[in-house]
């Protein structure tokens, strides 16, 4: 019966998680897609989208840590959180250095937004299949 229940949980947790990163897979799509919107009155909703990224992110970080996955899933879990949370920094940055019209710092900035995007994806990826394995 503790076994049953035990496993329950984790279960549970697996799927918590599963949605978390799915979640921040579509709120990235959502960021990428408004980007086009970069030199419009619509700008805003990047700020928005950036935003709700650097949230989820520290939910998906808050939830690993108490999570009952393998260290290479939660690995893979902080790679995905600490991304999205990283993706707000450099956004940031990126955006200060681009409206300052400081176009080569903005461009150095944006490489590494692409380093971070990657590794984000690698993460999602990586965390789907591995949660998915898990239970």
């Amino acid at each position: 019966m503790i076994v049953r229940s035990v496993q329950k949980a984790s279960e549970d947790n697996s799927q918590r998680l599963r949605k978390v990163v799915s979640a921040l897979a579509i709120i990235y799509v959502m960021t990428f897609l408004s980007g086009f919107l970069q030199d419009t009155q619509y700008n805003f909703f990047n700020y928005i989208f950036f935003s709700l990224l650097f949230i989820g992110g520290i939910v998906l970080v808050s939830s690993t840590v108490k999570s009952t996955q393998s260290s290479t899933t939660k690995g893979l879990l902080f790679l995905t959180g600490i991304s999205t949370t990283l993706l707000l920094i450099f956004g940031v940055g990126y955006e200060w250095f681009r409206l300052q019209g400081n176009r080569e710092l903005a461009a150095s900035l944006e490489s590494i937004l692409y380093l971070i995007s990657l590794a984000f994806w690698i993460g999602v990826i990586s965390s789907l299949v591995s949660t998915r394995r898990r239970s």
